[in-house]
């Protein structure tokens, strides 16, 4: 569809964008993504995914690092604008359940995290979420997150802002300190994701994870974006973006 851009906010080499979307509004669900183009002269050919930061009724958000040519058109677009849009597209993160979630976010990752704490703050699950990133000006959407309803740790590699150190350091923490089971979403780095399996094989605790992969479709068809996961392969844009972390080779 074609979505209206009725709110556009910069910072840094980030873009926070409201779209007007009700037929994806409506359907999305925490995990889940879309497929963006700019429209006019110049721009890529090729869709760009983005995870749906937050779906409300009539809108979509997104949070958009501007990163090549087509990342960059997209998030240079004014409030008023249009953008070519596909979605809502792939497996979101697993809503059912009581038990407490720890969700882990690096950087640009944590995107996803705040559709996801929302929904758990509505279904009256405790959600706890960690953010990491190299300096204070990577941790995104701290005022947000807390406004959802969600209590926040940040931990820095430079030490500018919360722990100084990395955001594993402090789930690791969180988890010596846990006395109940809990659940683990995490989206991010690849690096990242690594240490949040390792730890979750360690503590015996369920862990989703979202993976990032180039993408030429979307749909499933171009197999693209294919992981390895235990001794076969799966596509991120259909069976994900969201994997159990114990099936992800």
């Amino acid at each position: 569809m074609r979505a209206k851009i009725v709110n556009a906010r910069r910072f840094g080499a980030y873009a926070h964008l409201v779209l007007t979307a009700p037929q994806i509004a409506r359907r999305a669900r925490p995990g889940q993504f879309v497929m963006v183009r700019a429209e006019g002269k110049g721009a890529p050919f090729l869709r760009r995914p983005f995870s749906i930061c937050r779906a409300r009724a009539n809108t979509v958000e997104l949070l958009i690092k501007a990163v090549g040519p087509g990342s960059r058109l997209i998030a240079s677009q004014p409030a008023g604008a249009s953008l070519d849009v596909v979605g809502p597209l792939g497996t979101g993160f697993t809503l059912t359940g009581k038990s407490p979630r720890l969700l882990i976010g690096g950087g640009f990752g944590v995107a996803p995290l705040l559709f996801l704490a929302e929904s758990l703050q509505a279904r009256g699950v405790d959600a706890e979420v960690l953010i990491g990133g190299r300096c204070e000006e990577d941790l995104l959407l701290r005022r947000e997150l807390k406004m959802a309803g969600a209590r926040v740790a940040c931990a820095t590699e430079d030490g500018s802002h919360g722990t100084h150190g990395l955001v594993t350091d402090l789930l690791e923490a969180r988890l010596e300190n846990r006395t109940r089971p809990c659940r683990m979403a995490a989206a991010g780095p690849w690096a990242l994701l690594r240490a949040v399996a390792g730890l979750a094989q360690r503590r015996k605790a369920p862990a989703e994870v979202s993976l990032e992969e180039m993408m030429a479709c979307g749909l499933g068809v171009c197999n693209g974006c294919v992981i390895k996961v235990k001794n076969h392969y799966l596509r991120v844009c259909k069976e994900g973006p969201v994997f159990r972390a114990e099936d992800v080779a």
